[in-house]
């Protein structure tokens, strides 16, 4: 009787296969059951999307591994597994140089204590060229010798992955330090730019922002118009030079040594 019941059982095992929930978490929070077709979002040329899902299921066992089928994925694309304690985690790095297209990826989720444990499912991204955007409110600003002012950067990350960017200008670095700046997952970051001017008059320069990943760089024109003061025009030559004559240097930098005796 015992090995009736138990062919029953393979039989029903085989005929109707159990099928484990994975709980995914990033880029999207839901549930997920086997051969789903999901769609994860935009995403840019040189970023990585990475995809979390919990270990746990709604089973006894839990998942012990998160693969990419690399056979559904272009020549270039790149592929990690990462597990936590509590997550397991597939990233997918894009070339910089990658076709503008629509890519399906596969992803397998599995225990090798338990073959039957083993599922599969499908998301499709769109890759793009870029999906930064900066702006910078104010380029032309009035500002006090010596004292600090600040330019208003504004980023924009449109990608389901994180981007990182870096931040320059054509100014000395004693005006301005260069800046490095991540951008989580569709985030919008308003970033201040300290300038303090160290030579009054009017100045001419940029500012750079250059995608860390790909290609992308914004410039833009900028100028201040800056005041003097009497402790700051004669500090200001032991910053940089000024904006005049050539000749009249050597009573500058005089002006300048003494200011610190003030």
């Amino acid at each position: 009787m015992f090995k009736i019941l138990l062919l029953i059982a393979c039989f029903l095992l085989l005929a109707f296969p159990v099928q484990a929930a994975i709980y995914l978490v990033e880029p999207l929070d839901q549930k997920v059951s086997a051969n789903d077709e999901l769609f994860f979002g935009k995403v840019a040329r040189g970023e990585t999307v990475q995809v979390v899902i919990k270990k746990k299921s709604d089973m006894a066992n839990e998942w012990l591994s998160l693969k990419v089928e690399k056979q559904l994925l272009p020549p270039g694309w790149k592929v990690e597994s990462v597990q936590s304690d509590k997550t397991l985690i597939a990233r997918v790095t894009i070339p910089k140089d990658a076709q503008i297209s629509t890519q399906r990826i596969g992803f397998a989720a599995g225990n090798p204590d338990a073959q039957m444990f083993n599922e599969t499912f499908y998301a499709t991204v769109s890759v793009n060229e870029n999906l930064l955007n900066a702006s910078i409110e104010s380029l032309n600003q009035d500002a006090i010798l010596g004292e600090t002012g600040a330019f208003s950067l504004l980023l924009n990350n449109g990608s389901i992955a994180e981007h990182s960017v870096s931040l320059k200008s054509s100014l000395p670095s004693y005006w301005f330090s260069s800046l490095e700046i991540k951008l989580k997952p569709h985030e919008t970051k308003t970033v201040e730019l300290p300038v303090t001017p160290q030579s009054y008059g009017e100045k001419n320069f940029s500012f750079t922002v250059s995608s860390k990943l790909n290609s992308k760089q914004f410039v833009f024109p900028a100028k201040m118009k800056v005041k003097p003061t009497i402790v700051g025009m004669y500090q200001s030559p032991l910053a940089g030079f000024p904006f005049f004559s050539p000749g009249l240097l050597p009573y500058y930098l005089i002006n300048g040594f003494l200011s610190i005796f003030r």
